[in-house]
């Protein structure tokens, strides 16, 4: 959410169930009510009391018949949780640098832990960029992997058993951030994730791990720094660096540590997505439209 819109303003113009059926309708189908079944534009409005006894705002299709909310379909479906619950859930979590934990949730909300992580989950399956965005990185990019878990064996603990690693790609000029789980840190791995993200010609700036040495005979320009001797070196090839890319585990690890505390392998890919697309969209006007909008 961009810095200008507080708490305030949200529970203000959210404070009701019409006034946020009302702004995801205009979110949903931003030009005319569209039947989800058919597609089909001859849609009438009516309300009807629903098995909990409250009323519902519902729609139906004359054409097929078909009746639905502005729910249907979305990450909102089947849930009994009201929109105003919701909408400010999905400005908590975007608004918040290193994400909100379901605890947060439950306090704030006051909800159940079971329902707070629900919701957190489902608005995190939301959080996914456009097609818009799905196109390859260029220019100097920064590549860069590391683990994610608890204490592994070794000196200090700072072994990689029972730890996760994850690759990320920064492009310097956008700032934007892509990053995945993977099983291994081999060179075929990093080869596989670097060639689906990044256009050939594009110049690639590593630490010397080993697994980047086939970038040196590859399409893409390689350019590394060593990090036992220093942290940016200049060259002909311009400034070389990973810093913004470990900016980025930084970041992400105290989120780890400090507010969910520990993340398990099935839904790290989950964390990585919601702390990417808030990272990418930092400076979005409104992030919390834009995650409405990828709840449909």
């Amino acid at each position: 959410m961009n810095k200008q819109t507080s708490l305030f303003d949200v529970i203000d113009k959210f404070n009701t169930e019409e006034k946020c059926i009302a702004h995801f309708e205009k979110i949903r189908w931003p030009k005319e009510l569209i039947c989800p079944r058919c597609e089909g534009k001859r849609i009438m409005k009516f309300k009807a009391t629903g098995k909990t006894g409250k009323e519902r705002s519902l729609y139906e299709c004359v054409d097929c018949h078909y009746q639905y909310s502005v729910t249907t379909g979305t990450i909102f479906h089947d849930s009994h949780l009201p929109l105003t619950k919701w909408f400010l859930a999905i400005y908590l979590i975007c608004s918040s640098k290193k994400g909100v934990s379901a605890k947060q949730l439950q306090r704030q909300l006051s909800t159940s832990y079971e329902t707070a992580w629900y919701m957190a989950h489902r608005i995190r399956i939301a959080m996914q960029e456009d097609d818009d965005f799905c196109h390859k990185f260029s220019g100097i990019c920064e590549v860069d992997e590391t683990y994610i878990g608890g204490k592994g064996k070794g000196r200090r603990g700072r072994g990689a058993s029972n730890k996760i690693p994850v690759i990320a790609i920064k492009e310097r000029t956008s700032g934007k951030l892509r990053m995945k789980a993977v099983n291994n840190v081999k060179a075929s791995t990093l080869k596989q994730f670097i060639r689906d993200n990044v256009a050939p010609g594009s110049n690639l700036n590593t630490d010397e791990f080993t697994s980047y040495l086939w970038l040196d005979s590859s399409e893409f320009v390689h350019s590394t720094v060593n990090h036992s001797e220093t942290y940016v070196k200049y060259d002909n090839d311009g400034v070389i660096h990973t810093n913004g890319v470990e900016n980025v585990w930084s970041l992400f690890k105290r989120a780890i540590y400090g507010t969910f505390h520990k993340v398990s392998a099935k839904y790290l890919p989950l964390y990585l997505n919601e702390f990417a697309y808030r990272f990418n969209n930092r400076d979005q006007f409104n992030m919390m439209d834009r995650v409405l909008g990828t709840s449909c």
